[in-house]
């Protein structure tokens, strides 16, 4: 049986599908289409990987397409896409690029109100399509093992302390003053940690390096501003700590495996609690520091 999923988001969007792969993996070929970098940490667990902002999937947004013409590619027996589609504009698009496989498009999220898991949400849907998925199974066992194994290390090895400081949105974000209290707390209750300190900047907070630099005066604080995928894997690899808001690099984490410290502020837990077997969630309101 062969696959498409077609979901378009960011990172942690496209890292929601793990479960559903996971459970399907053993019955089906998987073809993801999204967006980078999303994709590009799924493509060791799928058949392929394809960005939607090439090879002409754009047509499929587009009025008057009577058929629009996607990337070449095996015939699906299931096409499953989290598109939202009110003018029914897509689903037309989508039933005339592949009219000998079964179409199904479901919104981007689950409807306002419901609290349903967006992990979970999407493996039910999968599973509604008709596909041999049980989504409630699947969703159970990413907490109990890691989604995204990385390098075989041992704890001497794994002895990092990641801090992520930003997210893809302000409103999730705690200010700056309250993490370089967290580090500094956090070191001086590690004086004799072998590990480093890591702060990572993504392009929202790339402008937070100077305030970080200027005001944690010590050799031993490693930042990493903007790493690519290989770098930020090996980076995880070796940590034992990570503490981060809701953001993609926090899921990716959560599913490595790695011990997860999230700092909610505005994110809904129930939606959007990090997959994995060591997570921590802190709600806004409830951190104090001593």
């Amino acid at each position: 049986m062969r696959i498409v999923i077609i979901r378009s988001g960011a990172l942690g969007d496209t890292l929601m599908l793990m479960p559903a792969i996971r459970g399907l993996k053993k019955s089906a070929e998987i073809i993801i289409v999204g967006r980078l970098p999303g994709i590009d940490y799924l493509r060791p667990h799928v058949d392929q990987c394809i960005d939607i902002e090439t090879s002409g999937w754009h047509r499929l947004f587009m009025e008057g397409q009577a058929s629009p013409q996607v990337s070449p590619m095996p015939t699906p027996d299931h096409v499953v896409a989290f598109l939202n589609d009110p003018e029914d504009r897509l689903s037309k698009n989508l039933k005339a690029s592949f009219p000998d496989s079964a179409v199904n498009i479901f919104p981007v999220f689950p409807p306002e109100g419901e609290d349903t898991h967006i992990a979970l949400y999407m493996a039910g849907a999968i599973r509604d399509a008709g596909l041999p998925l049980e989504a409630l199974t699947a969703f159970n066992n990413s907490f109990k093992n890691p989604l995204l194994k990385g390098d075989s290390l041992n704890a001497i090895e794994r002895n990092h302390i990641v801090f992520h400081p930003g997210s893809g949105s302000r409103k999730k974000n705690y200010p700056p003053a309250f993490w370089l209290e967290v580090i500094k707390e956090l070191k001086g209750s590690k004086s004799g940690c072998q590990g480093k300190f890591v702060v990572l900047l993504g392009p929202a907070e790339e402008g937070l390096y100077t305030f970080f630099a200027d005001n944690l005066d010590d050799t031993d604080i490693e930042f990493k501003v903007l790493p690519e995928k290989e770098e930020l894997i090996s980076i995880l690899d070796k940590t034992s700590v990570y503490i981060g808001h809701d953001s993609g690099i926090t899921h990716l984490a959560a599913m490595m495996g790695i011990h997860v410290i999230a700092l909610y502020k505005e994110s809904s837990i129930e939606r959007w609690k990090p997959l994995g077997p060591h997570v921590r969630i802190i709600k806004k309101g409830s951190y104090r520091l001593s």
